[in-house]
């Protein structure tokens, strides 16, 4: 006589190779397996003692895997929600933010910021890929002493998107009569609001400039207010 369970066993083989990788069976789906061998066994030949402490053991195992999987979900929201609250607090303080390097995910470039010394009648930006190759040089006019904030489509000279990747920036700038303008890569103010809708906590600060906590380099604390 056929033994079911060895068919059961056969097809299930074939239809985990016929079907596309699945997660891993949970708790529900093992114990359905494990009644449906029990109940077409063939009684002439019942599952061995042995195999069935196995198949006990098989379903501790997964118990336990979802078990530690939900604990380590709840620790990881636990520490998200630490993250999120130590980056609130940074409103109203003072920061240096990173502002050199613009990375493209395929979508939409992060916003670059710079610092200009002084006013300029001139601001050029330059954007070049990991090989040093001169993909985009922006135009961006006259602007005033201060922090500068530089968007980028994700497009090339010719207008065609660039392949995801993380790109440098130069920015330079001249005064109206040719003279050079001081520019630092790295911008100091205020952070007015703290935002999560990208997944991760992003600054913004008075001056306008933004970037993810990532790119924080340095906290000033505020220094306390005289009564």
């Amino acid at each position: 006589m056929p033994n079911p369970i060895s068919a059961l066993n056969r097809t299930n083989e074939a239809a985990r190779a016929a079907a596309p990788a699945s997660p891993t069976m949970d708790r529900d789906g093992f114990l359905k397996l494990l009644v449906a061998q029990l109940s077409h066994q063939d009684p002439l030949q019942p599952t061995e003692g042995t195999e069935f402490v196995t198949q006990l053991s098989q379903f501790a195992l997964v118990e336990q895997s979802i078990t530690q999987s939900n604990q380590l979900n709840v620790i990881s929201t636990q520490v998200r929600g630490l993250s999120n609250n130590e980056a609130a607090g940074l409103v109203g303080q003072t920061v240096t933010i990173r502002g050199h390097g613009v990375a493209f995910d395929g979508a939409a470039a992060t916003t670059s910021n710079v610092q200009l010394g002084a006013a300029a009648g001139r601001v050029t930006a330059t954007l070049r890929d990991a090989n040093g190759r001169v993909v985009r040089t922006m135009d961006i006019g006259a602007r005033q002493a201060g922090a500068l904030a530089v968007r980028w489509d994700g497009r090339d000279d010719q207008g065609q998107t660039v392949p995801r990747g993380t790109y440098s920036l130069t920015v330079t700038a001249m005064t109206v009569d040719d003279r050079e303008v001081a520019v630092t890569h790295d911008v100091t103010g205020t952070v007015t609001r703290v935002s999560f809708d990208q997944g991760y906590p992003e600054l913004t600060l008075d001056s306008g400039a933004s970037a993810p906590i990532s790119d924080l380099v340095n906290i000033s604390r505020a220094a306390p207010r005289t009564p």
